[in-house]
């Protein structure tokens, strides 16, 4: 498996369907903001749960994660939009968010081997991106 930012992005986005619906805004409150889009998380939950207990686990479902939170944020704006219309930016520093806060915090399990993954991931990749 290539560590290589680019590498992993298009290999996740392989795993999306190429449009998303981000039509249906649910449980939206104007004062706070939140909203949640109508099966948006189901979409991203099934392709992360497919990296449960695999060595690619902390890349892959972080990665997964990423894609999700900016589709989310994208939602805000957009009713629909195509996955090759994300900035890459944007999933990468939210990835990389992600992916250093799992490294971080033990009491997520990920067992030293995974963490060893993230940290090949930066080496790979500088850790402020670049790649």
């Amino acid at each position: 498996m290539s560590l290589r930012f680019n590498d992993l992005l298009a290999r996740a986005l392989l795993e999306w369907p190429d449009e998303i619906d981000l039509s249906a805004l649910l449980h939206r409150d104007a004062e706070s903001g939140r909203y949640s889009v109508a099966g948006l998380y189901d979409t991203a939950d099934i392709r992360e749960a497919r990296y449960i207990g695999t060595g690619e686990e902390i890349v892959m479902r972080n990665l997964h994660n990423a894609i999700f939170g900016v589709l989310h944020d994208v939602a805000k704006y957009m009713t629909h939009t195509r996955l090759s219309y994300l900035r890459s930016e944007a999933v990468r520093l939210e990835f990389e968010g992600h992916l250093k806060a799992c490294m971080e915090m033990p009491d997520l399990g990920y067992p030293p081997a995974a963490i060893e993954l993230g940290r090949c991931y930066f080496t790979e990749n500088g850790e402020c991106g670049g790649g």
